[in-house]
């Protein structure tokens, strides 16, 4: 193998399961012949810090992130798993209805794209952003937590973690309006200096799925498989954050 490169990896996606991450880093270093190093984070701001600050060559990160990687390293989008994408529900208490006022809004931050997404669902429903105050409660499950409470009138959930919900919980919550615009998702990025590797690193991602050694990191990991992306993948998802600025 020649000299060591960087794989970052999106810590909401290690907490889920670390040891299949770093299966799938040895399987590319097999299937490359380059040494990949990988050194799991433990939040997306020590992720996101850590790319912009060191060299990194390869990294499965979230839409948002993906974004300033792009527009600040080059880095460009190669792939992402099979039909998923990231999309935001707003919730609100089952028995409450939104107030004539101000409209109290938790999310867990304004640096992930569940955010973003979340301000164009309010523009759909014709609910001002002038009328509605924000806050960042840190993650989504203590914005469903602070919306169930009645602490605030609408959250903004990831629709994974809505979807994670224990049907109890998800009892106390009304989905009020959801994003589907599929223009968001995790995705993997190659940066400029590994362009020579794009096309390699892609058609090994996006054959994972029949391959026999691949497959049951995939399966380990719950990805059907991955799909190629074009270069300017990111177009689209930009212009809907730029809007909502």
């Amino acid at each position: 193998m020649d000299s060591i490169h960087r794989l970052s990896v999106c810590p909401h996606d290690t907490a889920k399961n670390l040891f299949g991450w770093f299966l799938l880093n040895t399987y590319l270093q097999r299937k490359t012949g380059c040494a990949l190093h990988f050194e799991p984070c433990h939040t997306f701001i020590e992720e996101r810090g850590n790319v912009l600050s060191n060299a990194y060559h390869l990294v499965y990160t979230n839409p948002y992130s993906a974004l300033i990687f792009n527009a600040e390293l080059g880095f460009i989008p190669i792939a992402k798993p099979i039909g998923v994408f990231d999309e935001t529900v707003m919730i609100a208490r089952r028995d409450a209805d939104l107030p004539s006022g101000r409209i109290k809004i938790a999310t867990a931050t304004d640096m992930l794209i569940v955010y973003d997404l979340g301000l164009a669902v309010l523009e759909q429903q014709n609910i001002l952003r002038e009328q509605c105050d924000f806050t960042f409660v840190g993650t989504h499950l203590r914005t469903v937590q602070v919306v169930a409470d009645g602490e605030f009138d609408l959250g903004f959930v990831f629709s994974e973690t809505w979807h994670g919900l224990t049907e109890s919980t998800r009892q106390q919550l009304r989905v009020v309006a959801e994003s589907s615009s599929q223009l968001a998702y995790h995705c993997f990025c190659v940066a400029p200096e590994w362009l020579d590797r794009r096309e390699q690193l892609r058609e090994i991602l996006c054959g994972m799925q029949n391959d026999a050694h691949g497959k049951p990191i995939l399966d380990d990991l719950h990805i059907q498989g991955f799909e190629a992306l074009p270069m300017n993948a990111l177009d689209s998802l930009r212009a809907l954050v730029e809007k909502m600025a």
